[in-house]
């Protein structure tokens, strides 16, 4: 029972060759290592190449007694590296998809390592603001098309990683698009028209092409990816947060027209 315990943890949260740290650890908390994988040291101890980094990984099973994984990361995390050695500083990016990416490593470092409002949002990192420096960050390395969106943005210390991550993959990259007012670009965010051929899907990286599932949200990935998504990892939209369940059952058949999913509201929101 212990050993397919292991197993499955490894196979959820195993990080990929060309994924940094901080979005590894950014999937781990939002594949619930935080919420439903508790191990103690011995466990911790046998995960293996995990990270694929070896610092981080024998320091798994430092901590006696029983933990999440998400803590037990991040305690190996800060005690293998600053802040300085995991965040690669990027002097510009160049797609939406690259755009989030860098606002997810700059917010988690600053979760991790910086000594502002955010190190109260360990727990959960969607709580997130943005602050000064990461705005500045994001702001110098971005596109001109995105840059000149981002301008019509007056920041604020309570302005949310969440909903910037939403406005950046939903800006439609058209120079006739109306930049956003200040005050209502979380409410009236521009989406683009239609998922190009080259798009990715944000849960594979590959690009989305075929067979593909557009939530209610508006937000568009392969079929298989999002249904995977939405029966194992979360019952929310990778991207927005919105809440989405697939329907029963999905046509199996591999077509051009994207499969609508219906929305899915918890009680209260």
């Amino acid at each position: 029972e212990s050993q397919r315990k292991l197993q499955s943890v490894r196979e959820r949260f195993r990080r990929r060759a060309d994924q940094s740290l901080l979005l590894w650890l950014y999937e781990c908390w939002f594949a619930g290592a935080h919420v439903d994988v508790w191990l103690d040291s011995s466990e911790a101890q046998q995960l293996g190449c995990l990270s694929q980094d070896v610092a981080i990984d024998r320091g798994l099973g430092r901590r006696t007694g029983r933990h999440s994984l998400w803590m037990r990361l991040v305690g190996s995390v800060r005690a293998a590296y600053t802040a300085e050695e995991l965040l690669l500083r990027r002097d510009s990016w160049s797609t939406r998809l690259e755009g989030v990416q860098y606002l997810t490593e700059l917010s988690m470092a600053d979760i991790l390592f910086g000594n502002t409002q955010n190190s109260r949002c360990l727990d959960d990192l969607d709580r997130a603001c943005c602050t000064w420096d990461t705005w500045q960050a994001l702001r110098r390395s971005a596109p001109p098309l995105y840059a000149k969106a981002l301008s019509s943005i007056t920041w604020n210390r309570n302005l949310k990683v969440l909903k910037l991550k939403a406005f950046i993959w939903d800006y439609g990259l058209k120079p006739s698009s109306p930049a956003q007012d200040s005050s209502s670009y979380v409410e009236t965010q521009p989406r683009e028209q239609a998922a190009c051929g080259d798009d990715p899907c944000t849960i594979c990286h590959e690009e989305l092409g075929r067979s593909t599932c557009e939530l209610e949200c508006g937000h568009e990935f392969h079929r298989e990816c999002i249904r995977t998504w939405l029966l194992e990892h979360s019952s929310t939209c990778p991207i927005c947060r919105d809440y989405a369940v697939l329907p029963a059952a999905t046509p199996a058949r591999n077509n051009s027209q994207p499969h609508k999913a219906r929305p899915w509201k918890r009680s209260g929101i």
